[in-house]
């Protein structure tokens, strides 16, 4: 090395290094102790300077990077980073520059410049920490999991056996909106630290999103899987305390197991939200295991929900009723009015498929409000057709999210004025399961529906959970008997005296009580006995058109006779 180099190499504060072609070092600078915690001596006349300081970690980087170099032709450039042990046994991150340079004699030499990086690692590490951490939970966030799921899927099938668990709290919008966000975020980390204390390495948990969180398993067979679920929904469903407030929460799971052929992770996590969302919508199983099945029913509900859209605005939608029929008599005392869909390329659908995607977004409020003004409508030409049905009613569903829009009570009062229908000539009607979702909101909406005049049904009764503390809080006027007791009724002593209870209850409360479903003479016979003033079913009628049914309450029947 020329004197000018050796005076610079001597006084930078970098470390300077020369080796020959075979590795042997002719000179290091008096840096090398500052830096490696080894002096000059240590190195010259030595072989493979950098390797003997090379970290474990990051000994076969820098074997491969000191024989290309060897190999190189001079001149050639190169650098990389990599870590290396001190000589107290300190572990520092250093940049490598490394270029070979002929000698005076016309052999090369290998000269390295090694610089200390460490603060700049550091604070690498600190923002690649933070770029991978969820600043609430401190757990892992979903760019975390997406990158370790395809640390998985780039194995291959024949890598290890994993599974990912998508779990999400139920109640974080409703503490946020009654409480505040402040306890939704106590809720978020509370559920976090209970999630984080059933993992262990190489198992983690992420945060996805507000309520919702990921856990990747590995080396897990599916009853291994299945029993984690278990216990994490079981560790879940133990009360949050919030500042005081006793929250309870109901957690879902979504599971998908390994082997999954994805080509990114995108795409796996898709599917377990897939599954996800699917427990989420059942009652009875609050966990779903991933299969193509649930992707098909999933792009088809996505169809249907921006289907819905046209088909409201292009006219699809259309009304059929469903008489109910005074037992006694066999005259007509109201109708219920029943949505179906003529879908441009599925034609016919059922309602049990369109509605749950509506009520599952928002859109059910603008349809709803359609169906009851279509009703209100329809019913108000019928009763121009026929003077002496004055006591006659339009029965309209409304869903849960239309009795919590708050706007439910301008919309009904709205469809009265513009339709010119008469307040007690309608009846909303809400499923006992619906009305206890929320009691104090629901009995607030009623009271607030029942002061126009309008009156009030509580459908599918008999299938929910409901006290008669509660069901005395709202300001009903029907009682509708689910067709599932109805229907076994005169096959099943248990369903008949059910039948007979809710029948004597709303008795006792003063309500009417119509019976669903009637198909036989016998259930129409048996109801009579029973003191059931009304009910509907195919016996009667099947849902039909407004012009069917006008044809219809004209029509004379004969009452049924003992």
């Amino acid at each position: 090395m020329c004197d000018i180099h050796t005076l610079v190499a001597e006084t930078a504060h970098h470390w300077e290094l020369l080796e020959s072609l075979d590795g042997t070092v002719v000179y290091s600078s008096p840096s090398s102790l500052d830096l490696t915690g080894f002096a000059p001596e240590h190195f010259k006349g030595r072989a493979d300077a950098l390797l003997r300081v090379a970290h474990a970690t990051c000994r076969a980087k820098a074997e491969d990077f000191v024989r290309e170099m060897r190999q190189a032709e001079p001149h050639t450039r190169r650098s990389m980073e990599l870590r290396i042990e001190t000589g107290n046994g300190a572990v520092r991150w250093v940049s490598c520059n490394s270029c070979v340079i002929p000698g005076n004699n016309g052999s090369p030499f290998l000269r390295s410049t090694l610089r200390d990086i460490s603060s700049r690692k550091a604070l690498d590490l600190e923002m690649e920490h933070a770029r991978l951490t969820d600043p609430l939970t401190r757990l892992y966030n979903r760019n975390y999991c997406l990158q370790t799921i395809k640390q998985l899927l780039d194995q291959g099938p024949l890598g290890k056996d994993y599974a990912v668990v998508a779990l999400d709290i139920d109640r974080l919008k409703k503490v946020n909106e009654t409480l505040g966000p402040t306890f939704g975020d106590d809720l978020v980390c509370i559920a976090a630290e209970r999630i984080a204390s059933t993992v262990a390495r190489p198992d983690v948990a992420c945060r996805l999103s507000g309520d919702g969180f990921a856990v990747i398993l590995q080396d897990k067979s599916p009853r291994e899987v299945m029993r984690y679920v278990r216990g994490v929904q079981a560790m879940l469903d133990e009360p949050f305390n919030l500042r005081g407030h006793e929250v309870n929460v109901t957690p879902s799971a979504g599971v998908l197991m390994s082997p999954a052929l994805y080509e990114n992770p995108e795409e796996l996590l898709r599917n377990v939200s897939i599954a996800l969302r699917r427990a989420r919508e059942s009652r009875r199983n609050r966990c779903k295991v991933f299969h193509s099945r649930l992707f098909v029913d999933a792009s088809r509900q996505h169809e249907i929900e921006v289907d819905l859209h046209a088909g409201l605005r292009n006219g699809e939608f259309f009304l059929v009723y469903q008489p109910i029929i005074d037992l006694e008599s066999n005259t007509v005392t109201s109708i219920e009015a029943l949505l179906r869909w003529n879908h441009p390329r599925h034609g016919l659908m059922s309602p049990d498929e369109f509605l749950p995607v509506a009520e599952a977004t928002d859109f059910i409020v603008p349809l709803g409000e359609w169906v009851l003004f279509q009703a209100c409508q329809d019913m108000v030409g019928t009763l121009a057709q026929r003077g002496d049905m004055g006591r006659v009613t339009m029965s309209v569903n409304i869903s849960a999210r239309q009795l919590a829009h708050h706007s439910i009570c301008n919309t009904v009062a709205r469809a009265l004025r513009q339709t010119g229908l008469a307040p007690q000539s309608l009846k909303l009607e809400i499923t006992e399961t619906i009305a206890m979702e929320n009691p104090v909101l629901t009995a607030q909406r009623l009271h607030a529906i029942k002061a126009l005049g309008v009156r009030i049904s509580i459908d599918d009764f008999g299938t929910g959970y409901s006290s008669l503390s509660s069901l005395m809080n709202f300001p009903i006027d029907t009682l509708k008997v689910d067709k599932s007791f109805v229907g076994l009724m005169d096959s099943n002593t248990e369903q008949r005296k059910i039948v007979r209870t809710i029948i004597a209850l709303a008795h006792s409360l003063n309500l009417e009580v119509v019976a669903e479903g009637i198909e036989q003479h016998e259930q129409w016979s048996m109801l009579k006995m029973l003191d059931c003033q009304s009910g509907q079913g195919f016996l009667f009628s099947h849902p039909v058109d407004v012009g069917t049914l006008r044809a219809f309450i004209c029509k004379e029947r004969p009452s049924l006779r003992q």
